[in-house]
C-alpha cells in the first residue's frame, strides 16, 4: 500500500513551474501553500550534510522534507495516518521538469541504483516527477520529537557518486540506504541543500488545516576528520500557489516553516534570509 502512496506524494515539482499543471490560482483552491527554507552556510565542497526535524503540529498526507539536495531529498512523512520515512535520489536526465516521466523510459546504464538497503526498506523505482530510485520504510516518528538525518556522498569509481543516508533520533543512526548515480561531470558533494513542508491531500479542506515543523542543527563538512561547520542562517521561500497562509522564521538552532488554516506571514517576508542563533558545540 505504502508504495502506490508515496508514487502522488513526492514533492519537488512543488519548486518548478512547467507547462500543462495547475496555476497557482488553481493550486490555492484546493492546497495548502509549498513552503521552503534554503539553508546558508553549507561548505562549498562539503561531502556530508546533518540537519534535524521536529513537527508541532501534523497533518494526514503532509510531507517535511529534511534535507532536499541537488540530486536528491530525504525527509519524513504521514501518509494516510501512517508515519513513514522516505530517502530517493534521481536519475541524472530531466529529473525536475518531465512531470509524466515513467521509470522504464530511462536506459538501464543511466538509472540511479540501489547499492545497499537496511532490512525492510521497500525499494523501488519512481515516475511522475521525473526518474530515478527510492527507498521507503516505515518509522515511529511523532510530533514534538526530533527526527535526523544525515547524508553522505564520496566517488564511486570514475563516472558514478554514492549517495548514503542515515535517519536518527539522536543518539543512534540507522544506515538506510547507498544509491548510485551517474556524475556527469560533478563532484561528489552535497550542494544546494534546502528543506520544506508540503499539503499532498490536495483535496480543497486540506488548505483550511495547519502544518508547522521546525527544522534545525543544519551543518556540513568537508572531509571526516574535520568538525561540522553549523549554518547560521535560511532563506524563506514559497511555490506558485497565491496563498498568503503561510509563515517562516528563525529558531534556536534553525527556522520553522507553516503552512495553512488562519497562518499569517507575521514574522520573516517571504523572499527574505533571516538568521538564527547556534547553540556552541
Amino acid at each position: 500500500m505504502i508504495r502506490e502512496v508515496f508514487a502522488a506524494a513526492l514533492a519537488f515539482s512543488s519548486l518548478v513551474t512547467f507547462g500543462g499543471i495547475p496555476s497557482g490560482e488553481e493550486e490555492a483552491k484546493r492546497q495548502a501553500r509549498s513552503v521552503h527554507l534554503f539553508w546558508q552556510g553549507i561548505q562549498k565542497d562539503a561531502t556530508e550534510v546533518v540537519g534535524s526535524v521536529k513537527v508541532t503540529q501534523d497533518q494526514t498526507n503532509s510531507y517535511y522534507m529534511v534535507i532536499g539536495f541537488d540530486g536528491g531529498y530525504m525527509g519524513i512523512q504521514n501518509v494516510g495516518g501512517h508515519h513513514v520515512g522516505i530517502f530517493s535520489i534521481w536519475d541524472p536526465v530531466g529529473h525536475a521538469f518531465d512531470f509524466a516521466a515513467k521509470p522504464d523510459d530511462v536506459a538501464e546504464n543511466l538509472r540511479a541504483k540501489v547499492l545497499y538497503a537496511a532490512p525492510n526498506i521497500s525499494v523501488s523505482r519512481f515516475g511522475g516527477e521525473g526518474t530515478g530510485a527510492k527507498t521507503m520504510f516505515g518509522t515511529n516518528w511523532e510530533v514534538g520529537r526530533d527526527v535526523y538525518f544525515r547524508i553522505k556522498t564520496e566517488p564511486d569509481g570514475e563516472d558514478r557518486i554514492k549517495f548514503t543516508g542515515f535517519i536518527g533520533d539522536g543518539k543512534k543512526e540507522l544506515k538506510i540506504a547507498t544509491i548510485s548515480r551517474l556524475r556527469h561531470g560533478r563532484k561528489a558533494v552535497v550542494s544546494g541543500v534546502y528543506s520544506f513542508v508540503e499539503d499532498f491531500w490536495r483535496n480543497g479542506v486540506s488548505k483550511t488545516l495547519v502544518r508547522r515543523a521546525e527544522f534545525t542543527k543544519f551543518a556540513s563538512r568537508v572531509s571526516q576528520n574535520d568538525k561540522f561547520t553549523p549554518c547560521t542562517g535560511a532563506f524563506f521561500s514559497a511555490d506558485r500557489n497565491t496563498l498568503k497562509t503561510i509563515d517562516a522564521g528563525p529558531v534556536q538552532d534553525g527556522g520553522f516553516l507553516q503552512t495553512g488554516g488562519d497562518t499569517v506571514n507575521k514574522t520573516i517576508p517571504l523572499g527574505k534570509t533571516f538568521s538564527f542563533e547556534v547553540t556552541k558545540r
